[in-house]
Parts: structure tokens; C-alpha cells; sequence
């Protein structure tokens, strides 16, 4: 059984036409499945997504989206759905509150105009691989645990469009899919996934900076050449800048600025590059 809304709000009337109008939220469904239960959030384009927990709650702000507030019933583990506004100054942020009866895993997936949040029963947790294939939804990495309280435990992405992924062919340029940030009471990571294999280097600038380039690499969209902010999370990472930078031949340059100076390692898993700071 599927329980579902659908919201129609208007474009944000902007002050320039070249202004970009927030994505809007036009669907939340709740659905049972075989080890838990997913609520999926259908919007009008892809999504920024920034998740943490509260007390036994999975709490999932869409970050510069609109939504229409709503209440809806849970199923499983989950006890009900609430989706409700945070707009701060002008800019539309719009919350899912997902509170459970006791702690559970959960995760973060997001592919196209859709995010799906994923709560396990106890003892349940779905097989998560960084090494996809472009016929397999783009994961926010493996389940995170709900944390009693607090920002430590969380994540924050960029939904993919479904048809950024593409098999790389000889002679042309990588492409940069996904860009990703998972905090927890160990590390912090800073991932980022490509379509295929490419040189890259990673170095220590300044007091404050951790610089990764990619070489031969493109963004193909818009919404992964944003910033992402993660001084909401109790991390040694502030925040993350990724760019594209026009050479003889391109390249993707990731800034990530630092709130303290923490050890920290590079590794390639599967089509991910990432990056683990050290608490």
C-alpha cells in the first residue's frame, strides 16, 4: 500500500529573469518494503539533500526547495511522515521529520528528481556498493546509524540526474556524476564519484585547504558545481567548493576548507574518489 500527497506551489517570483526558481517538492510517498519501509520525495528537478538525526528521528532537510507542509502516516518502523517549512532570509528550505519508536539504520538515496529515505527494521540493511553501474540508483554511501542526538551522525548530497552517468569512451573527457559529504563520531568523508577511472592529486594548501584535481574530468550539471556547506555538522570540514576549470584539457578542482587541521586519506573505491578526515 502506497500513501501519497501532491502539492502544486507556484515558481518563486524572482527579481531577474536569469535568477534560478527553487525546485518544488510535487510528491512524498510512504512505501512498505521487504526490511523496512522508504519515503520517496519526487520534486521538479534534481535536489540538494542534508541528513542527521534527532533523538529517534531521521530528519532530512531538502535544502533550497519548496514544499508544502503536510503530515502523513508512517508504516513499520516508521511512525508518521511531517514535512514542514524553514524558509531563512528568502531562501526556501523545506524538512522531513521521520521519528521511529527506537533507533534505526537508515539511508540517503538520490537519483533524478527523486530522494528516497530509507528506514531499516532492526536487524535489516540492504547491500550498498560505491562501484554502480548507471542502471543503479545513486547512493548516498552505506547506512547510517541513527545517533541519539546530535549533528555527528549525517550526510549531505547533490541528487543526480539519471542520465549524467555515461560510459566513458576513448578520447573523451571523464565526467564528475556525484559529489558527496558523510560525517560520523570517527571521520568525516568527502567523496567524489566519476564515470570512469582518472589521474588525480590531492594537497595540503595553506593552513586550511585540502585541494583535489581531477584531471581530463567535466561537471556536466549545474547542481554539482554548487558548494556544499557543511558547518552544520560537528566536523573538521567547513566547507566544500567543487569548480571546472577550462585548460588544454579540463579538469575538476575540489576546495575543501577546513575548520581545524586534522590527518587525513585518500582512496579510490570503485568509481569514488574519497577523502577521510581524520576526528
Amino acid at each position: 500500500m502506497v500513501r501519497s500527497f501532491a502539492a502544486v506551489i507556484p515558481a518563486l517570483v524572482v527579481a531577474s529573469a536569469a535568477a534560478h526558481a527553487a525546485p518544488r517538492v510535487t510528491d512524498v510517498s510512504v512505501k512498505p518494503t521487504s526490511d523496512g519501509v522508504d519515503v520517496v520525495v519526487t520534486a521538479t528537478e534534481p535536489l540538494t539533500f542534508q541528513s542527521w538525526t534527532k533523538a529517534s528521528a531521521v530528519v532530512v532537510d531538502l535544502l533550497e526547495t519548496e514544499a508544502a507542509a503536510s503530515e502523513l502516516p508512517g508504516s513499520g518502523p516508521l511512525q508518521a511522515v511531517s514535512v514542514t517549512r524553514h524558509d531563512s532570509r528568502g531562501v526556501p528550505m523545506s524538512r522531513l521529520t521521520l521519528p521511529t519508536a527506537s533507533p534505526q539504520d537508515y539511508d540517503v538515496t538520490a537519483r533524478g528528481n527523486t530522494v528516497t529515505v530509507s528506514i531499516f527494521g532492526k536487524g535489516t540493511r540492504r547491500p550498498s556498493s560505491p562501484d554502480l553501474d548507471a542502471d543503479t540508483a545513486l547512493k548516498s554511501t552505506a547506512p547510517v546509524k541513527v545517533a541519539s542526538a546530535g549533528v555527528v551522525e549525517g550526510s549531505l548530497g547533490r541528487a543526480t540526474a539519471s542520465d549524467a552517468v555515461y560510459l566513458a569512451q576513448a578520447g573523451t573527457t571523464r565526467q564528475m556524476t556525484y559529489i558527496g559529504f558523510k560525517n560520523n563520531a570517527a571521520q568525516s568523508r568527502v567523496f567524489v564519484r566519476l564515470n570512469d577511472a582518472a589521474e588525480f592529486t590531492v594537497t595540503k594548501q595553506g593552513d586550511n585547504l585540502v585541494v583535489l584535481e581531477i584531471q581530463n574530468t567535466t561537471i556536466p550539471l549545474r547542481n554539482n558545481k554548487n558548494h556544499l556547506d557543511t558547518t552544520f555538522f560537528d566536523s573538521p570540514v567547513k566547507m566544500i567548493t567543487p569548480s571546472e576549470i577550462e585548460d588544454a584539457s579540463p579538469k575538476v578542482r575540489v576546495v575543501i576548507e577546513m575548520k581545524s587541521t586534522v590527518p587525513f586519506e585518500t582512496k579510490v573505491e570503485g568509481r569514488e574518489i574519497a577523502i577521510y578526515f581524520k576526528r
